[in-house]
């Protein structure tokens, strides 16, 4: 990949994980509730696998181009460690 391209991934994984944090914030009804629990539906295991491939992207495409990456790949192992 270029630099362009990794710089792209990095803007776009940042982008999407704010998606997911917008997600979360937004309370379910009740019917949704039941609905998640009957199907056993964890959204937030979701969204933390979710997070944690988004992560692993930026971590790579950070290193590739040579910028720090070091608090992104703390937030990695804070979500692998839950």
């Amino acid at each position: 990949m270029s630099k362009l391209e990794h710089i792209a991934t990095i803007d776009y994984c940042y982008w999407r994980l704010n998606k997911l944090k917008e997600q979360l914030s937004k309370p379910k009804s009740t019917m949704e509730q039941l609905v998640d629990k009957a199907c056993g539906y964890n959204e937030v295991e979701e969204v933390r696998k979710e997070a944690m491939t988004l992560l692993e992207q930026i971590v790579e495409s950070k290193k590739a181009i040579g910028v720090n990456y070091s608090g992104d790949s703390k937030f990695l192992d804070k979500l692998k460690s839950k």
